[in-house]
């Protein structure tokens, strides 16, 4: 889809108020591997071991150039020393954002959950996988399978980034509502949030009009949970911690106040 198709229909969702609304069409059909009930999120298995390390390996090494196209720079990555397991939060504006907030966290292990439509079959959703993609399934048995999963990759001192906007919107500036779910996953487990939220800088504009932009991540302080608290309050509350950051962040880089089409 073309960047000035994309843009038009981010306004025109942002005008409906359909901030998760998936302005480019989800991959459907035999490209798309189905999550089962019991499907292998801890990866076991000698063979499966090592092509994880081989896959991410392979996308650090390519974090080097898409930093370099994106002109990438890391604000506030004190914010991640010294910090056990957690949950990650950012804003999804590309499809190779991961790749960014990996080359952010260094050496830490990171986890990626993602939708089920990107679950891809063939090599390259084999590599994925195999660099860290937890995909979400649809079933409650799945559902439950993959938060006993989290639940480990958290108590092993990894990151597992959720992206709780919901879907992909492309350079798209300012912060969107956010879904529940991993602020749920913070607070059973016990783990503090650690918001991260991508800005932008214009570096020349494109024949059609767009812009050709050099990316910022900002990370925040960790958010550190209550134990104790009501589960829900206590998701209800990370959340409401984690989208200050964003639009303070927002205003902050821009310099204007948050405000909707």
């Amino acid at each position: 889809m073309k960047r000035t198709e994309l843009i038009r229909l981010e306004a025109e969702r942002e005008r409906a108020r359909d901030f998760s609304a998936h302005v480019t069409p989800p991959c459907t059909g035999k490209s798309v591997l189905p999550v089962s009930d019991d499907y292998d999120y801890l990866r076991r298995g000698f063979f499966k071991r090592v092509l994880s390390v081989f896959s991410v390996g392979i996308f650090r090494f390519v974090g080097l150039f898409v930093g370099r196209y994106c002109r990438f720079r890391v604000e506030g990555k004190k914010n991640l020393r010294g910090v056990g397991g957690a949950i990650l939060t950012s804003n999804h504006v590309n499809c190779a954002d991961c790749i960014l907030i990996r080359r952010a966290v260094g050496r830490r292990k990171l986890k990626i959950t993602v939708a089920e439509f990107n679950n891809r079959r063939g090599a390259f959703g084999a590599l994925l996988r195999a660099g860290g993609t937890v995909p979400i399934g649809k079933t409650l048995p799945a559902m439950r399978h993959m938060n006993a999963a989290i639940t480990t990759f958290l108590s092993r001192g990894e990151f597992v980034l959720f992206y709780p906007e919901g879907s992909l919107w492309w350079c798209y500036e300012k912060p969107r509502p956010l879904i529940e779910g991993a602020f749920l996953s913070a607070a059973k487990n016990g783990v503090p949030v650690i918001p991260t939220f991508f800005t932008f800088r214009t570096v020349r504009v494109r024949r059609d009009g767009t812009a050709k932009k050099a990316f910022t991540l900002h990370v925040g302080e960790p958010i550190l949970p209550n134990s104790g608290a009501p589960l829900r309050e206590e998701a209800k509350r990370l959340a409401e911690k984690t989208w200050e950051f964003n639009k303070s962040t927002y205003e902050r880089v821009y310099g204007k106040e948050l405000a909707y089409d």
